[in-house]
């Protein structure tokens, strides 16, 4: 049942960030067309996870999902907002580094077990994912590059806290309440710097025709399942073994994913990723 979940996680997850970079790469101008789409995805996504407001609804199961809230939509935003200010490839490495943050979490306080292996494993996942990583050597690090890769970082982890603490708790069976009001909340938090932009006079250059708005809809029901899947492997998969094998998984779809939609090659670095990648998965699944 764990690889089912892990396999359904990266699926989505990967699904999500090709298409996500597909609508980005044609349509993202500025943050303020980042927010909007973010805001976008995530009115969808809660839209959807609506249907679960049918059951009795518990006020800490509204705590959780607004903690996660707060911390997903600052991410989507400090993520994009560095790498627009600062090199790709050392954006991506420090924020994949972030699934730190819930493993150290569930080490001390669920007694989560750490062998040899596991650390090899992890170790093997940040090699793949620096492999698959495109250097970008156009954008210099500033101080501000710094202050959003960092912001990004720690946002980002704390989403993985906030799902195990959610997941191991007594309320952890009300998944789909938790998807709702956390989006719902990440929703009302980029309406609101969407207002604040607008008062600025930011340009929107985003455009709301039928193709962007499928795309983002699409882009809102993966985001939703991805979350509910990760929450619920929370519930019974090490966060030793959920972060790593995911992230490794994924970036290979991903490869996959180029190779099959956007005829791209593979370089030798991108084979080594797979291999390296692969090898990281099931190191860590036995360990």
């Amino acid at each position: 049942m764990a690889f089912v979940v892990i396999f359904l996680i990266s699926l989505f997850a990967s699904v999500k960030v090709t298409t996500q970079g597909y609508v980005a790469k044609e349509n993202v101008r500025n943050s303020f067309d980042a927010i909007i789409m973010n805001n976008m995805v995530f009115g969808i996504a809660s839209l959807v996870f609506s249907l679960s407001l049918g059951k009795q609804i518990e006020p800490m199961v509204i705590l959780y999902a607004v903690a996660s809230g707060l911390c997903v939509a600052p991410f989507q935003i400090f993520y994009a907002l560095a790498l627009e200010k600062g090199p790709f490839s050392a954006t991506c490495m420090i924020v994949n580094l972030s699934m730190l943050i819930p493993i150290i979490f569930s080490l001390v306080f669920y007694g989560e077990e750490l062998t040899i292996l596991k650390v090899l494993g992890v170790i093997l996942c940040f090699i793949a994912m620096f492999l698959n990583t495109k250097t970008d050597n156009t954008k210099k690090v500033s101080g501000i590059w710094i202050v959003y890769v960092i912001l990004a970082f720690l946002s980002t982890g704390m989403v993985g806290v906030v799902q195990k603490a959610f997941a191991k708790s007594q309320y952890g069976s009300n998944l789909e309440q938790f998807v709702f009001f956390g989006y719902a909340t990440a929703f009302l938090f980029t309406f609101v710097l969407i207002l604040i932009n607008k008062k600025k006079g930011a340009e929107r250059n985003l455009k709301f025709t039928r193709k962007n708005v499928f795309l983002i809809s699409f882009i809102a029901v993966l985001l939703g399942c991805y979350q509910y899947f990760s929450t619920y492997g929370n519930s019974f998969v090490d966060a030793v073994v959920l972060s790593p094998s995911t992230s490794g998984l994924t970036t290979i779809m991903q490869m996959l994913a180029g190779k099959i939609i956007f005829k791209e090659k593979f370089t030798p670095k991108q084979i080594m990723a797979i291999c390296v990648g692969i090898s990281a998965i099931l190191i860590t699944s036995i360990g």
